[in-house]
């Protein structure tokens, strides 16, 4: 390794070269407001001019050119000031009359260049700061200090301005020393030269630098009576030099992936070089990507300042290369720029991807929600993001996505790729998912402006869906400036299909979670008596709806749950059966009905099940909040109405009683008969109690309604994972629960009412939920978008499946007849669980109303 970059002293360190850079800067499309260094002053201008031209304070051009071809200066004019006070030798007397404005410092950075042609440069965390004129510099964490002179909104500001002035400077060197280079008959670039430079800065009042002077040979401390901790400054940034340099190990595999996935990116299609499906690399480039990712992963206390994903920085080099002419060298120089570029996504995706892989920590699960303040203590709230970045154009990004159990998330993570696919098995229940900004000034937010950084998220079964918010926070209202989505895709539960060898198993609850110890769990064996006794219809009709029962399903073995058919599973009543109508039986029931439903989202999916089955269609349907009416059923023979209950959104004092809202919904879904032409089902997850029970009674007397049908859902499972946001129960208070659920049955028979027990069908079923934060939905709706040519390609699909079974034209009416509702439909309700307790719901507002005997479900 050689401390010497070919022409970079001439070009940086050397007043002639340094103000032909500076002056080659000022035509450029800059990234940001760029005055001069006093150092170049009549490198410019006259002396006299230049002084005119500080007092008069003009502004420089937004497209960075000089109006009327003079020097122009931002707020940073004080620069100028700030170094003839500091440097006595350096400006003439006219200058060092122009009076200090303003609080001002002079910085000096540490960068270390490890290759141009194309640039590699590092910038070291620590610096030298002189904030007073003929006194001693001192050392400080450069990002420390811009939060305690500019404070912390602007601080992330100053730091990437001064940064983005940095790397603009050495790229525009790097042009100008390939140009002369090029004149000079194009030697090789060095690979095994590096330069450590040292960058005086001066900073005022603005967040935005002047560039004074740069040192070949750097500064580290101010004189021999310097204090120790500032006279090992040296030690320590050489010695971090050289960790850079000398101590990574090249990882071949990674670069062999990088440049894979570069080969494959779309991103290089228009590059002619990628065009022929190769990279048209020499062993001498070979030897350039092996160094920058020994360089990229031994960083330590170094920040890359470029390569760089900001596309501004491509712009400049276009435009200094149009001025230089277009050759085939400076295009191979462009094309290895391009390419590092992507090669620092890459390194950086891998380095991610590498560190989530050796990251675990053990999942919370029984952790409440209340304690999320917690999380921070665990192995996950443990990890922290290296570094931040203060550059501008990081705003838009995070560096990493954390989960447990780990994802596999399809396409590999990179800061660019905004939306993510993953799949999870059926066990697969929660994650845990943590992200963090790219820029300092940003936050991350699950889900909603306000949502947290890490948090437990249920998966329900299919497509879940989590939004990962990037919020600017250094403005006064903090705005979401980018949304990373991650559909996570949970599989249903392993089945097999049912062979003629099969036999039929029974359970009532998951040995996963007992929540009945006096009952077996897992599944048992069912006796062949019992079920040729419910084959036969001998078992008479169940009198309620909370009839003890458990699901049934056909399996090889009950010793294993993967080799069952679980799209045959039913819940089955022990010693009766519940009705199972027609269509035609159905309407019939329902015909001048008026139904009136009063609870939470899972007494909803009742509806819209009692809807879709009456109708034959569902036409319309919300995750409806708020008071609902339905004119279209069954012919406008049917009047459905809805009122959501509990308003959880609403504070204690704005939110509606029980009372009330139960009034307010029988008032407005008026005319009602006294009698079981009006039925009311009311219930949800677990807000109902007794007490609500007490209130029907009470609501009903007063509005003259004691003669209607009432049925009565249950409790049901849900809340029983450590979701964040919302209430979760221990072993113990889902136990209660069946406790709390048996009382709720009895009090409810007690007042007459019909019931349906879901507590009992959803517990041994609690995996099977499917999306929202509760873990409760046993339903979803699903919408339809069927073409008459569809339809008729699966008429003739079934209808061929049923050749040679009889008369093929009473096949087809029959397919007909089966097949046609559905895909009318315009939206479907769907979830096997929802329907076997709406399907005992519907029996119980038919079962006294119908002379006709119906088969059994």
């Amino acid at each position: 390794m050689v401390n010497r970059i070919p022409g970079l002293e001439h070009a940086l360190c050397r007043r002639d070269g340094f103000c032909q850079i500076m002056k080659i800067a000022q035509s450029l499309p800059v990234l940001q407001p760029l005055a001069v260094s006093p150092l170049c002053l009549d490198h410019y201008v006259e002396l006299e001019t230049t002084s005119n031209e500080i007092r008069t304070g003009n502004v420089i051009a937004p497209d960075g050119t000089i109006p009327s071809m003079k020097l122009q200066y931002t707020d940073n004019e004080i620069g100028i000031k700030q170094y003839d006070a500091f440097q006595k030798n350096s400006l003439s007397e006219k200058l060092q009359s122009v009076p200090i404005e303003g609080l001002s410092a002079i910085l000096k950075v540490y960068v270390l260049v490890t290759s141009l042609s194309p640039l590699r440069a590092f910038i070291h965390s620590t610096g030298l700061v002189q904030t007073e004129p003929n006194k001693k510099f001192f050392v400080t964490k450069l990002l420390a200090y811009f939060e305690k002179h500019f404070g912390t909104a602007a601080s992330a500001q100053a730091f990437g301005n001064m940064k983005e002035l940095i790397t603009q400077l050495l790229l525009i060197a790097e042009v100008n020393i390939e140009s002369s280079t090029r004149s000079q008959g194009t030697p090789e670039r060095c690979c095994s030269c590096f330069q450590l430079l040292a960058f005086d800065l001066s900073f005022g009042a603005s967040v935005y630098p002047v560039i004074v002077e740069v040192h070949q040979q750097p500064v580290f401390e101010a004189d021999d009576s310097i204090a120790f901790a500032d006279r090992i400054t040296k030690t320590f940034i050489l010695e971090d030099t050289f960790e850079l340099l000398l101590s990574g190990t090249t990882v071949v595999s990674e670069i062999y992936e990088a440049l894979e996935n570069i080969h494959r990116s779309v991103r290089l299609k228009n590059h002619s070089c990628f065009q022929k499906h190769e990279l048209c690399l020499t062993s001498r480039d070979l030897t350039a990507i092996s160094n920058f990712q020994k360089e990229f992963q031994s960083q330590e206390k170094f920040e890359l300042l470029y390569p760089s994903i900001n596309p501004d920085y491509q712009r400049i080099l276009y435009a200094l290369y149009h001025n230089f002419g277009h050759t085939s060298k400076t295009k191979s120089v462009l094309e290895m720029h391009l390419l590092f570029s992507e090669l620092h996504d890459q390194f950086q995706a891998l380095n991610l991807q590498k560190s989530l892989n050796h990251f675990t920590w053990e999942p919370s699960l029984a952790i409440p929600s209340r304690t999320f303040e917690k999380f921070d203590n665990s192995k996950m709230g443990q990890y922290r993001q290296k570094n931040c970045s203060i550059a501008k154009h990081t705003l838009a990004y995070i560096t990493h996505i954390l989960t447990s159990p780990p994802l596999n998330l399809n396409p590999v993570f990179s800061p660019k790729i905004k939306v993510y696919y993953s799949e999870v098995p059926f066990d697969v229940v929660i994650v845990k998912i943590r992200a963090e900004a790219a820029n300092c000034q940003c936050q991350v937010h699950l889900d909603e402006k306000k949502g947290p950084s890490i948090a437990n998220y249920p998966l329900g079964l299919g497509n879940n869906r989590i939004h990962i918010l990037v919020s600017d926070g250094s403005r006064i209202k903090p705005a979401v400036i980018a949304t990373y989505t991650v559909n996570v895709y949970r599989h249903s539960r392993p089945s097999l299909p049912a062979f003629d060898g099969s036999i039929m198993c029974s359970f009532v609850q998951d040995c996963g979670l007992i929540i009945r110890p006096d009952e077996p769990c897992g599944l048992q064996p069912v006796s062949s008596s019992y079920f040729s006794a419910v084959a036969q219809t001998q078992l008479l009709g169940c009198k309620t709806g909370d009839a003890k029962g458990q699901w049934v399903v056909p399996c090889l073995s009950c010793s294993e749950n993967r080799t069952c058919d679980w799209q045959k599973a039913r819940w089955q009543p022990d010693n009766c059966h519940h009705l199972a109508l027609t269509k035609i039986q159905l309407q019939q029931c329902m015909n001048g009905r008026r139904v009136l439903f009063i609870g939470d989202s899972t007494n909803r999916g009742m509806m819209y099940y009692l809807m879709e089955e009456v109708n034959e269609t569902l036409q319309e349907w919300d995750k409806a909040h708020d008071t609902k009416f339905y004119y279209n059923l069954n012919g406008g023979k049917t009047f459905t109405s809805y009122a959501y209950y509990p308003q959880f959104w609403l504070s204690l004092d704005q939110r509606p009683t029980f009372e009330k809202a139960l009034e307010q919904l029988i008032q407005r879904s008026h005319p009602l008969e006294n009698n079981d032409q009006t039925v009311l089902v009311v219930g949800g997850v677990q807000w109902l109690n007794t007490r609500h029970l007490h209130i029907i009674q009470k609501v009903l007397q007063r509005e003259n309604l004691l003669n209607i049908l009432v049925v009565i859902k249950s409790i049901g499972m849900g809340f029983h994972l450590p979701v964040d946001g919302i209430r979760s129960l221990s072993l113990n208070e889902v136990q209660n629960l069946w406790k709390e659920n048996t009382e709720i049955l009895s009090q409810a028979k007690d007042y007459g009412y019909d019931v349906v027990d879901t507590f009992s069908i959803t517990m041994g079923r609690y995996k099977e939920f499917l999306q929202g934060k509760c873990a409760c939905h046993f339903h979803e709706v699903d919408k339809f978008e069927f073409s008459k040519s569809t339809i008729h390609r699966k008429i003739r699909h079934s209808t061929n499946s049923f050749a040679g079974k009889g008369d093929s034209s009473h096949t087809k009416q029959s397919v007909l007849q089966d097949i046609l509702p559905v895909f009318k439909s315009h939206y479907h309700v769907k979830g096997p669980i929802n329907q076997a307790y709406s399907e005992i719901l519907l029996s119980r507002v038919c079962v006294n109303r119908l002379n006709i005997m119906s088969t059994p479900l």
